[in-house]
């Protein structure tokens, strides 16, 4: 039997109080202590009190059992500066979109989902088929599982050597899974060297980064140096970084545009080194396919598995390739597993765009057997929004891509409530939940919240970028009544990104009083 790795998550919950069966999420609140009225002018004192100026605000809460709306409030001017599209009606939502796209590859795709990467021997060659793992050899998820690049794929090389593979010519890893646009049109270009900017690919690796550690050089004067992870020899790295004895370390790293002989893999380090980096510098990398071909053709060799001490060539493979003419004389070796519940918490929990983006293609890819592309992806959520929600929530969302980098997204706060609606009351609805950080706990919500005395479970996703701040998520009490709630702040003016925060916040207390209150008077009513 070819062997197999699972990718797994290591998050810790705190303890939490079980909620109720799936059945008590039908029922409905009780006479509330506090009125939707009341909600209401919290929300809008709130508001008042933000001091937002000309900031764009959408606010709607839902009550999950009954499917009406205590709070719809919009206010504020939804221009967006030098956006081409001020005129465009909704809120552009940043990494809130991610609800949208994580929601209907769970819906689509089912809690039991898993991505598999399969490494398949074929003669004396390897074969590395993708499925689009955004978890594939990613750093965070190695170091919960005290994993170094080089031991996960020196893994896959025993596989190979224990399926009695004497020596391999040639690695071919093929990502045809997904289209070849690794790069969205709309990202930011003087970002691309980011790690939120990485490329998507139907083969991942590593995050599709480079991970740099820095070092002072010998001497003040001398050039830094530099190591990297995933090492290789057919890593360029430019140093112009020069040792300092005095100021800061200050250092950054770019990647230089393919050369003429099609080599994308030079980097140049900048800046100034002062003393060694406790943490690494990451990169990204182009074509992370055929970065893991090299990768895994380099830890061949050094396991002895070229032929005739010959260099193991490595490469994608081509557009309209046929890999092979006799399938049966192939030979599964090993398949690298990531559950869909932790590809789950890496896209919600931590925000992460590449997970979002690998749900988004492979959306369009699932549906239309054809490679995935941003298209087909947004294309996909749009129908299961139209499907499970209705043509009017669907009608209200323009999707770009599916992390929400883009700034030509754009959804309203009452279709995100509805969204999360059913989401969490689909039959495994919980897992989806469970995917969204737990506010002043984890994730991107580890520091908001630390001055709320919450009485409820409290579950979102917050959402950034330019002048965007936005909040989305479910508040749920000890019995299982559940509210939505969406707080959606564009075209915040200079200077008011701090309260924007803090608007989300009380939007959000506001809501959790409103539901511990009318626990009260359902408890009460039960004596």
């Amino acid at each position: 039997m070819p062997g197999q790795t699972t990718i797994r998550s290591r998050r810790c919950h705190l303890p939490l109080a079980r909620l109720a069966a799936a059945g008590a999420l039908a029922v409905g609140l009780a006479s509330p202590a506090l009125h939707a009225e009341s909600l209401q002018r919290k929300v809008s004192n709130a508001l008042a009190a933000a001091r937002l100026g000309t900031a764009h605000v959408g606010v709607s809460i839902l009550d999950c059992s009954t499917g009406r709306e205590l709070v719809d409030l919009t206010a504020g001017s939804p221009k967006r500066g030098n956006d081409s599209d001020d005129n465009a009606e909704g809120f552009i939502p940043a990494s809130n979109l991610k609800l949208f796209t994580s929601g209907a590859a769970f819906l689509v795709l089912g809690k039991d989902f898993e991505f598999q990467t399969k490494l398949i021997a074929d003669g004396d060659r390897l074969i590395v088929l993708g499925a689009g793992d955004p978890a594939f050899a990613e750093p965070v998820l190695l170091d919960q599982m005290r994993m170094g690049v080089d031991q996960f794929v020196d893994r896959l090389v025993e596989s190979a050597k224990a399926a009695g593979i004497a020596s391999i010519r040639e690695i071919v890893t093929d990502d045809r899974v997904f289209d070849r646009q690794y790069v969205h049109p709309d990202w930011p270009r003087e970002q691309l060297n980011r790690s939120y900017c990485a490329e998507v690919s139907g083969l991942n690796f590593h995050a599709n980064v480079l991970n740099v550690y820095v070092t002072p050089g010998a001497s003040v004067g001398a050039v830094a140096g530099a190591r990297t992870e995933p090492s290789g020899s057919w890593i360029t790295m430019r140093r112009i970084a020069r040792t300092v004895k005095e100021g800061s370390t200050q250092v950054w790293v770019e990647r230089e545009p393919a050369g003429s002989d099609g080599d994308p893999f030079t980097f140049k380090l900048h800046g100034t080194v002062r003393s060694a980096l406790s943490e690494p510098i990451s990169v990204t990398v182009d074509q992370p396919g055929l970065m893991f071909a090299k990768v895994l053709a380099d830890r061949a060799a050094k396991a002895g598995l070229g032929v005739d001490n010959a260099p193991i060539a490595a490469r994608l493979v081509a557009d309209d390739e046929t890999l092979s003419t006799d399938p049966g004389a192939q030979k599964l070796l090993t398949v690298v597993r990531t559950p869909i519940s932790v590809a789950l918490e890496r896209c919600n929990v931590d925000s992460e765009n590449l997970y979002a983006e690998s749900f988004c293609k492979l959306l369009g890819h699932t549906v239309t057997g054809q490679p995935g592309t941003w298209a087909s992806g947004t294309a996909v959520v749009r129908m299961k929004v139209k499907d499970t929600v209705g043509a009017e929530a669907a009608s209200q969302l323009v999707l770009a891509d599916g992390s929400g980098l883009s700034r030509n997204n754009r959804i309203t706060p009452g279709a995100m409530t509805r969204w999360l609606r059913v989401l969490a009351g689909s039959p495994d609805g919980q897992v989806f939940v469970d995917s969204l950080a737990l506010a002043g706990a984890e994730g991107t919500l580890k520091k908001r919240f630390k001055g709320a005395k919450l009485h409820n479970e409290v579950r979102a996703k917050s959402g950034y970028i330019r002048g965007v701040r936005t909040l989305s998520g479910l508040v749920t009490d000890p019995a299982g009544k559940r509210i939505a709630f969406s707080v959606l702040v564009d075209n915040i003016p200079g200077g008011a990104d701090a309260k924007a925060k803090e608007f989300h916040e009380a939007v959000v207390e506001a809501v959790d009083a409103y539901l511990f209150e009318n626990g009260k008077v359902a408890g009460a009513a039960d004596r």
